[in-house]
């Protein structure tokens, strides 16, 4: 094997179960990835994938070759942090990765003015709903909502939250006799959000039992945008919910602890200048703008 980037084609196909997916984490196309693949199985002399109709499968030769090129992985991407870890000036790349909702609320603000500061660090924003991961360097930064941040990592904890109930105030007055007493068993419809469980929130079923859900979003945006339509009563964040004009927390109902917001990094890579003077950046940022997230 005289090419050793092969072997990332060889893994990439490994770990996707199939060209496609493959392509797209290689960022090349599809007739790029199979080729790559034939011609190397070609000049070995053996097959290193099953063409079955579920996908591909790694032979036996093909299960050596994930496992070499796994190992090399794992040593390319230590020796990347090894040597970023070394970096002591305020210049050069910077990734940050978040969930789409952070950057639209305040973490874009964030980093323009991180970069109106540092013009030397060259910015980039991963928007993803998924957790990428920083220990394959697919980002240098996260900003996570969560309660708990893994433990192999580095990080500051940028701010408390809290959540509470919204209704937009159509449905506020269309809905006024029934919200007016508690243990009304009027129906009152709810939007909930599949992560927190699909089921009418409990705190709303005590105060209404006549609650029903009429929508379950799996993305927080599009649940605002639903409540906002008077589809229902919905748990927002209040950093989401208090700002927006067109709609009003539900009376009875206080807010509740939320996750924190998290800024996290690689340990190794805690010390580099601009990742720790972003990290400080960040979560000073985020304190100073503390009341929007706790609600007060």
């Amino acid at each position: 094997m005289s090419n050793w980037d092969d072997l990332k084609f060889v893994l990439a196909v490994a770990k996707a179960g199939g060209l496609a997916k493959a392509a797209r984490s290689l960022d090349v196309t599809h007739s790029t990835v199979s080729r790559r693949l034939s011609a190397l199985e070609e000049r070995m002399g053996t097959r290193l994938f099953e063409r079955l109709p579920e996908g591909l499968t790694p032979t036996a030769a093909g299960e050596e070759a994930v496992t070499a090129a796994k190992r090399m992985e794992a040593e390319v991407l230590a020796l990347d942090i090894r040597i970023a870890g070394q970096d002591a000036e305020l210049e050069g790349p910077l990734r940050v990765t978040a969930a789409q909702l952070l950057f639209e609320v305040q973490l874009a603000e964030i980093m323009q003015k991180f970069a109106m500061r540092h013009p030397r660090i060259e910015l980039e924003m991963i928007a993803a709903n998924e957790h990428l991961s920083l220990h394959r360097r697919e980002a240098d930064v996260a900003i996570r909502v969560t309660d708990n941040p893994d433990e192999s990592l580095f990080g500051r904890q940028a701010c408390g939250q809290r959540r509470a109930f919204y209704m937009s105030r159509d449905f506020g007055r269309t809905f006024r006799e029934t919200m007016s007493v508690s243990h009304d068993a009027g129906p009152l419809a709810c939007v909930t959000f599949k992560w927190w469980g699909k089921g009418v929130p409990k705190e709303l079923r005590a105060r209404y039992p006549g609650a029903f859900v009429s929508l379950v979003s799996d993305d927080m945006i599009a649940k605002r945008a639903a409540v906002r339509a008077g589809m229902g009563i919905g748990r927002l964040p209040c950093f989401l919910g208090d700002p927006d004009p067109d709609l009003i927390r539900v009376p009875g109902l206080e807010p509740t602890r939320y996750l924190d917001i998290w800024a996290l990094t690689l340990p190794e890579l805690k010390n580099v200048a601009r990742i720790r003077t972003f990290l400080r950046f960040a979560a000073d940022a985020y304190k100073a703008n503390s009341g929007l997230y706790m609600g007060d």
